[in-house]
């Protein structure tokens, strides 16, 4: 789903996305299945070629729970601020370099995202989005029942894994000769 940036007038436009509306429900298929979604985004022109792009999406995506292994609803949610600048062509065979923006992250600005010829592919910008709100290791909420984790500590919180256990201790030397007696 493309919007047409040229068209979007000084003052800014509204966008309003669900599973009522439809434009996304082809898009957003493969993650979020046939849940219901909110998406509101606010465009506006910062000059000629550039747009702030501000608003939210919401649904949930079937996933399994990385603490007992069961299916469940994990509450994707992704808030959403974005400068929108043109995008340069590539040249075939060309020699420029790509700089790394994720290093540069700022979470608490925008970040900045490339449209190409006046039209800002809006579907799969929001698929990503609620793609990357997904962690690697999704799991029920703290204190939801539905887990049912058997692996609990003394204190009753969740067994967590360690990359180091099962690894012997090592006896230092130095404690060996700490039990010496000399006489």
């Amino acid at each position: 789903m493309k919007i047409k940036l040229h068209e979007i007038p000084e003052e800014g436009r509204e966008y309003i996305y669900n599973r009522n509306t439809g434009e996304l429900n082809a898009v957003l298929a493969d993650l979020i299945e046939d849940a219901p979604y909110e998406a509101k985004l606010f465009i506006r022109p910062l000059n000629t070629k550039n747009y702030d792009v501000a608003g939210y999406i919401k649904s949930e995506t079937p996933e399994l729970c990385s603490q007992c292994g069961e299916s469940f609803k994990f509450k994707a949610e992704a808030k959403i601020h974005e400068i929108l600048i043109p995008g340069a062509e590539e040249i075939k065979n060309s020699q420029f370099a790509k700089s790394n923006h994720v290093s540069e992250l700022n979470e608490d600005g925008p970040g900045v995202s490339e449209y190409f010829g006046d039209q800002f592919d809006m579907g799969e910008f929001l698929h990503e989005a609620i793609a990357f709100s997904i962690p690697f290791n999704p799991r029920h909420e703290a204190g939801d029942p539905a887990c049912k984790t058997s692996f609990k500590s003394a204190d009753g919180d969740a067994f967590i894994y360690d990359e180091k256990m099962g690894e012997e201790k090592k006896n230092n030397a130095f404690n060996v000769l700490k039990g010496l007696k000399l006489n």
